[in-house]
């Protein structure tokens, strides 16, 4: 059985400021830094036999 887990990025600038970020970059919070590393430990005893991001630097970040 294959399982498929999907993760958006932690919140960023343009998040608090409700601003579109479509291919615009927006650097992580400090509650988006927190979120990514509470993700981390949800995420630290799963096996992955891929890892797949976008190269946007807020989801590499995360």
């Amino acid at each position: 059985m294959k399982h498929l887990y999907m993760m958006r990025h932690g919140q960023t600038l343009f998040n608090v400021r409700r601003r579109i970020q479509g291919s615009c970059d927006s650097p992580l919070t400090e509650l988006g830094i927190k979120q990514a590393k509470a993700a981390k430990e949800l995420i630290k005893d799963i096996s992955f036999d891929h890892y797949y991001s976008s190269t946007a630097e807020r989801a590499s970040d995360t």
